[in-house]
């Protein structure tokens, strides 16, 4: 009787040890969808070009700030949309434009992790801007247009140190170590991507298409950007 008392003793502890081994808590987390790799490489962003997700665009990552004082740094809000969609925030923008000259500003602004990106689909940050936007940590600009003129800016503690074409190689002076083993101005290089993986380097913030491409908080904003 109490050899089976010990058996059964040994295989009840067996069991409860392999359901402690199985358990989702004692497995090894990993690590937030959203966490940038500091080697991140343009395959990361391959499902961007020249059309997507438009054209003519500006996508800034700000690391020091939140959401509500990044709405600050941008300008006075005139209206809020809710939440949209980048397609459907462009397509709002494309049905108020009255002519060739105006429309209206157009923001998208949400916290990623410990960033928050901001979209302006056919608009684009000033330089002043983008020096508040980095008053208490880094903020990474890019922009591009549809004569693919494609640039890159990054400001740190509300100067900027950093600009320059992101399809041709980057002048030497002043270069950031992020710049390192990207495909600056090759021949098949997918600008665009460089770019957003060159920003996911600086800021540690991973943008995938999945989270891009859903809602976020939708603004016009009061002034104008241009």
């Amino acid at each position: 009787m109490r050899v089976r008392t010990r058996i059964l003793a040994v295989l009840l502890t067996l069991v409860a040890g392999i359901g402690v081994l199985g358990s989702p808590t004692s497995a090894v987390a990993q690590a937030p969808e959203w966490r940038g790799d500091r080697h991140a490489q343009p395959s990361a962003y391959s499902w961007l070009d020249d059309h997507t997700p438009s054209d003519t665009y500006g996508l800034t990552v700000v690391r020091g700030l939140r959401p509500k004082a990044v709405l600050r740094a941008l300008g006075p809000v005139r209206r809020e949309l809710g939440d949209r969609t980048p397609a459907e925030a462009l397509a709002y923008l494309d049905k108020h434009t009255t002519d060739d000259i105006e429309w209206p500003t157009v923001v998208q602004v949400q916290r990623r992790g410990r960033a928050v990106v901001v979209h302006l689909p056919y608009n684009f940050l000033a330089e002043q801007q983008l020096r508040r936007l980095s008053r208490r940590g880094v903020a990474v600009d890019f922009s591009t247009t549809v004569e693919l003129d494609t640039y890159l800016t990054v400001a740190r503690r509300g100067r900027v140190v950093r600009s320059f074409d992101a399809g041709f190689r980057p002048p030497r002076a002043g270069a950031l170590p992020q710049e390192r083993g990207l495909d600056w101005g090759a021949r098949d290089q997918n600008i665009w991507a460089t770019a957003w993986a060159f920003s996911e380097r600086v800021t540690r913030t991973h943008i995938s298409q999945e989270w891009f491409e859903g809602d976020h908080p939708t603004y016009v904003l009061r002034n104008a950007v241009l």
